[in-house]
């Protein structure tokens, strides 16, 4: 009995697991599958669990980036550490691009080490699931270590992985694995507070650096707002200086330590369209959280659902929704009938999030001015503290009603909520100035009857309070009522796929994965391989879903598309190459063209068909590495630029540089691709005079070039791609990708570590001196 009671601790990330069993024990994993196989081709094109070809149901079409973008990205980055090489470079993206310092594609994050021990699937549904409960576990301990009770503080840890921000982002696996850190965070800084530990000290370094590299860096952002909030509300508060020291110092450790992602990721931001990118304009409705949509604390779906097909509001749903449930929002009321110091702390931090993430003069600041990285965050995702927040308020609130003895400071705040709910009912009822609510009303109406069900239920639970009932009963009441509305919204909005779903082959995709590497293809429609999905199965393409991407490549794409230099349209993070006659498709190494048409070109023949997709194979496609005769110098970007759109530049014979200008001997050299892996390319050349070996991979800092073991310089060529002066004979020629931005990084890294483990034995040494 007692080692049950010392594992209570475990109640909420049990009750969190609770929300994944019923699908689990149905072999269905909490993932998008089912939208690679209802929304793309060549996924579509055939049939697919027990459905005809393109009659797959997909659940939720909104929340298809986790098998767009975070799926494939990990599994590259697991499968180059399997095979002894360091993630840097992915080459089945954009032409190529950098992978490691693709923030997202969180190579350093720790739940990564179970790709290793498990098939990869299986531990991709493990790394999905663990964060929620990680959550409701570090929420639970810094709720009791802020001296809420045990029933108070499950309730908090058990609302928070299920609130809108959570439940929404969750299946992306990188959000929630940033966020929740937080609450262990707040806990790290209030031991060192009480008292300065090694443990603690280590465990605040670690989760600094865990939060930094586990692949949403808007959301590291808030949690160091709200860290760094309370660490001056705790020192205004203790008056306490001392402990400042430790604490600021384990904060700069955990970014010393990530330095091996912050220096490449700052390298390619640098390097991107990001940089240059400027999301906000003051007429775009859906950047900053629409006041309107604060209706989604009482209704989440007020404005329809992406499920359900019929979501009526500002886009998009994902981006807005704050619901906690309606029992903790009324129990967050509660507590503000007499405020506590902590929870004036928390409703200081819901206010402060929701003037960040509704426009006002203050949070259209950094939009205005174009700050360097929080430009180009969306404002709305600051629900993330504003849910964190009011569920802290919960926490305080459910303890305060159970021990509340005054009907007066129960009533108040029910009648409070009564009156929002009336409000909103008569409005919808009413209200006749909006032309989208005059369309959607029936739906505003539906979608309210389910929270007015459970408002009658905390109605009745404040009843039993008030009549003195059983404490057990009015707990049961409010766990249960709780857990079946925050289950329900889960449910709602969670699409959960078979095992089998994920990345099934196709007869394209065998024929495609066949073939002899290197090559690229693109598509004519997006719906065909979407941007990143080939990268699952070893196939490079052309386009690429990411928010960061070269700004050089995005110019390049718009300049090709027009036939003239042109600056790079607004992509909205996906690039998607479809002018087929032109000859830089050639030189960029474009074997194959998938296209739902008939292709007439006389260079294009149809090489196999499954279902409505078609394959043609590219006759004139030029080698990933080849030799030409001249480099021809210009004098500057764009005039290489100009000259590589062109449709009568010779790309066999030819380049085009700023840097130098070269003129070989017509000759018949020879190329013999010894090795071609993502990070590496090893040739063999012979050639009977002095050359000019040109690569269509991307010019990007960090690559580098071997003759014969020694290094030499790689020039830049055709706009945005590699060359280097091959000598006349046979020799090895190596090209690898080795930025320093990373090593450099890695460096700081390891001395970060020593210093904190030196540190850390410092303080353990002196606890039992």
């Amino acid at each position: 009995m007692r080692k049950l009671y010392s594992l209570k601790f475990l109640t909420a990330p049990i009750l969190i697991f609770a929300f994944f069993l019923p699908h689990l024990l149905s072999a269905k994993i909490p993932m998008p599958a089912d939208a690679l196989l209802g929304l793309y081709h060549p996924w579509r094109d055939q049939p697919n669990g027990g459905y005809d070809a393109y009659r797959f149901p997909t659940k939720n079409p909104l929340i298809t980036d986790s098998i767009l973008q975070i799926y494939p990205w990990r599994k590259l980055v697991v499968e180059n550490i399997k095979n002894g090489s360091l993630p840097l470079w992915n080459p089945y993206s954009f032409a190529g691009q950098p992978l490691l310092a693709n923030i997202q594609s969180a190579t350093l994050q720790f739940l990564n080490f179970l790709f290793f021990i498990l098939p990869f699937n299986l531990a991709w549904v493990v790394q999905i699931i663990l964060p929620p409960l990680l959550t409701a576990l570090f929420m639970y301990f810094f709720l009791r270590n802020i001296k809420l009770t045990y029933s108070a503080s499950v309730f908090g840890a058990f609302v928070l992985p299920l609130s809108g921000y959570f439940m929404s982002w969750f299946t992306w696996g990188n959000m929630i694995s940033t966020a929740m850190w937080l609450p262990l965070i707040l806990l790290s800084v209030n031991k060192l507070f009480s008292k300065v530990s090694a443990s603690w000290f280590l465990i605040l370094i670690f989760a600094s650096f865990q939060t930094i590299v586990s692949g949403f860096w808007q959301a590291a952002f808030y949690v160091f707002v709200a860290s760094f909030a309370y660490l001056v509300f705790l020192s205004v508060y203790e008056k306490k200086i001392k402990p400042l020291l430790s604490i600021l110092a384990a904060f700069f450790l955990g970014l010393l330590i990530s330095a091996s992602q912050i220096l490449p990721s700052l390298e390619f931001i640098l390097l991107s369209a990001r940089s240059t990118d400027r999301a906000y304009f003051v007429t775009r409705q859906d950047w900053f959280l629409p006041l309107q949509n604060l209706v989604q604390l009482i209704a989440p779906d007020y404005f329809g659902n992406p499920t359900t097909y019929n979501y009526w509001g500002i886009w998009n749903y994902l981006e807005f929704v704050s619901f906690i449930g309606i029992i903790p929002l009324f129990l967050a009321i509660v507590v503000l009938t007499k405020l506590g110091k902590s929870s004036r702390f928390f409703l200081a931090l819901a206010l402060f999030s929701l003037l960040l993430s509704i426009a006002n003069p203050i949070s259209k600041i950094p939009y205005l001015i174009n700050l360097p990285l929080i430009s180009s965050m969306q404002p709305s995702r600051a629900v993330m503290l504003l849910d964190f927040s009011l569920v802290c308020l919960a926490a305080f609130g459910f303890e305060r009603f159970l021990r509340a003895k005054s009907k007066r400071k129960v009533l108040i705040p029910l009648f409070a909520l009564f009156a929002v709910f009336a409000s909103i009912a008569v409005f919808t009822l009413f209200f006749h100035g909006s032309n989208s609510l005059e369309q959607n009303r029936s739906i505003a109406l539906h979608n309210l009857f389910i929270p007015t069900a459970v408002f009658i239920a905390l109605s009745l639970t404040v009843a039993a309070k008030l009549l003195n009932l059983s404490k057990k009963l009015i707990l049961v009441l409010i766990f249960s009522l709780t857990l079946a509305e925050l289950f329900r919204f889960g449910y709602k909005f969670t699409p959960f796929s078979k095992y089998s779903s994920i990345f099934p082959s196709t007869g394209i995709i065998d024929y495609l994965a066949s073939q002899s590497k290197p090559f690229r293809i693109i598509s004519t429609d997006r719906r065909i391989f979407h941007p990143n999905t080939s990268s699952v199965y070893k196939i490079e393409m052309l386009s690429g879903y990411d928010p960061l991407f070269l700004k050089d490549y995005a110019k390049l794409v718009s300049s090709y598309e027009a036939q003239r230099v042109t600056e790079s349209g607004s992509f909205n993070r996906i690039i998607n190459p479809q002018n087929f006659n032109s000859g830089l498709i050639n030189f960029l190494n474009v074997q194959y063209l998938l296209t739902f048409d008939e292709i007439q070109n006389p260079s294009f023949e149809k090489v196999f068909q499954e279902g409505e997709t078609k394959v043609y194979n590219n006759k004139n496609v030029i080698q990933r590495l080849y030799f030409v005769n001249e480099v021809v110098k210009v004098n500057s970007k764009d005039e290489e630029l100009q000259s590589i759109v062109s449709t009568d530049f010779d790309f066999k014979n030819k380049a085009v540089a700023t840097c130098c200008e070269f003129i070989a001997k017509k000759q018949n050299p020879l190329i013999f691709v010894d090795k071609y892996t993502d990070q590496e390319i090893k040739i063999t050349t012979e050639t009977e005079s002095i050359a000019p070996l040109v690569s269509s991979t991307v010019f990007y800092p960090g690559w580098q070039a071997y003759i014969d073991g020694k290094n030499i310089p790689i020039n830049r060529v055709n706009y945005m791609f590699q060359s280097i002066i091959v000598p006349q004979g046979k020799h090895e020629v190596v090209f690898k990708y080795r930025p320093n931005s990373f090593f450099l990084g890695a460096k700081i890294s390891i001395m970060a570590a020593l210093i904190s483990l030196f540190l850390g034995s410092i303080l353990w040494i002196k606890k039992y001196r």
